[in-house]
């Protein structure tokens, strides 16, 4: 697991990564830096399976808008457990 210091408003808090996490960002061209700034400004945050939350926001990848999932556990710690991006706004609730 990786460990970089969060931007999220409450300093005390880091960010770790499970390897699954940091293959699924190397896999999907997904960023440290989005997943910190979708962390520490969500588009929203929403319950997940396994009491896990999930933390959106936006990012851009060829021209096109497309919502960042950054799946999380813990609280003072949040380890990243995985990262996807979608195109499949409507399923997510979410609008451009």
């Amino acid at each position: 697991m990786t460990q970089v210091p969060s931007i999220a408003a409450n300093a005390q808090k880091s960010i770790t990564y499970t390897q699954h996490a940091e293959k699924r960002m190397l896999e999907r061209g997904i960023s440290k830096a989005e997943v910190v700034q979708t962390i520490a400004a969500p588009l929203r945050k929403i319950l997940a399976q396994n009491g896990r939350e999930e933390f959106q926001g936006w990012i851009e990848r060829a021209g096109k808008q497309q919502l960042l999932r950054v799946l999380v556990e813990g609280n003072l710690v949040i380890l990243v457990v995985t990262v996807m991006a979608t195109s499949k706004f409507e399923k997510y609730g979410v609008s451009p």
